[in-house]
């Protein structure tokens, strides 16, 4: 077809010979960054509308949350997606073992601090649907929780003020969590193309930000371009860095991210995000099928050197379907529970506040 020819020869410029064998093996890169990031966004296109099932299990290891008599939380999400464009429709349905912070993390608070309540698990289902046209969101939070002093709480809001959609949504983007709504292209640019993407005023910071092609590399089976994105501050030194694999077999997907922090590690990541299977959703266009992201303890990282596990977070898409029938309604029409209380936003200001009739 046109598009797969166009996308045929697009790579032909970009992508690096398969002659990497192993992980630790790397060539020179051979394509410069604009021409990587104009892959990417042409990439992008291809995942515009879509229909999305999927399970996500969210594990939090309690040594760095400090609940007592308790090692693990676990819960599980069903999560459904409908993308049109700028429009979205999500409902994400997680219920099990939710942590309550009230004594820190990892460690004591202000020393001269009223003693908190110790952390605690709370245990129910909290359910968010979310409905946006691109201009007006709307919102319902509802939380079920038989054991707290309130066992349901259901709230509801509307707001021109519209919500990031979920980089689930953006294959591109699956296994970054942060920012929510950027694409990668966008991403690799630098803060001020995120603001600019996202219509926000640039925050001067006395960090820059250094992006470069390393290189290929191969990562299980797959022949990768590995990109370095570095935070550096004022005497050039990289304070953070994060790398992309970008699979060149899949749609140029990351298939790693590995993040590091120069407080914690010069050489263990602090967090690392994986691609273990794939889902081919039309000929030559892919979607991460199983995916997990692991989050470190950073305190013990730093201080004895070793990876420990924090949380982490596995993905089972269930489903991808490119281009859905979708009517216009299910991006526009939402309605509220019957007593529901429903707030109102615009502008940055609360105009409305009200119960939602029968």
């Amino acid at each position: 077809s046109r598009q797969s020819l166009f996308f045929a020869v697009l790579l032909a410029v970009v992508v690096l010979p398969r002659s990497v064998q192993g992980a630790e093996a790397e060539s020179e890169p051979k394509q410069n960054l604009p021409v990587l990031i104009q892959a990417i966004k042409e990439n992008e296109r291809l995942y515009q509308n879509l229909k999305l099932e999927l399970m996500r299990t969210h594990t939090d290891e309690l040594n760095l949350f400090l609940v007592p008599c308790k090692k693990q939380a676990l819960r599980e999400s069903e999560i459904s997606l409908t993308v049109e464009g700028t429009k979205f429709r999500q409902q994400i349905h997680e219920q099990g073992d939710f942590v309550v912070i009230s004594g820190g993390l990892g460690g004591g608070i202000a020393p001269f601090a009223e003693k908190p309540e110790p952390n605690r698990i709370k245990t129910g289902t909290e359910i968010r649907t979310e409905v946006s046209n691109g201009k007006i969101s709307r919102i319902l939070n509802e939380g079920l929780f038989p054991s707290e002093k309130e066992p349901r709480e259901v709230y509801g809001l509307i707001t021109d003020e519209v919500s990031r959609m979920a980089n689930l949504a953006r294959p591109h983007m699956f296994l970054k969590l942060w920012p929510a709504g950027v694409p990668l292209s966008i991403y690799l640019q630098g803060p001020e193309a995120v603001h600019t993407f996202l219509g926000e005023a640039l925050n001067r910071s006395k960090y820059t930000t250094r992006t470069q092609v390393l290189g290929s590399v191969e990562f299980q089976g797959h022949p990768c371009t590995r990109v370095r994105m570095e935070t550096l501050d004022q005497d050039g030194r990289a304070r953070t860095r994060r790398e992309f694999w970008l699979a060149e077999d899949r749609n140029l997907i990351p298939v790693r991210i590995l993040s590091f922090h120069d407080r914690d590690s010069d050489f263990l990541p602090t967090s690392e995000a994986v691609v273990e299977d794939w889902l081919q959703v039309q000929p030559g266009v892919w979607y991460p099928r199983k995916a997990s992201v692991k989050r470190y303890n950073s305190i013990l990282l730093r201080r004895e050197d070793k990876q420990v596990l924090a949380w982490r977070m596995d993905f089972d898409v269930q489903s991808v379907e490119l281009n859905p029938e979708a009517e216009a309604l299910q991006f526009t029409q939402f309605d509220f529970p019957p007593g529901t209380s429903v707030s109102e936003w615009k502008d940055g200001k609360q105009v409305r506040l009200f119960e939602q009739g029968k």
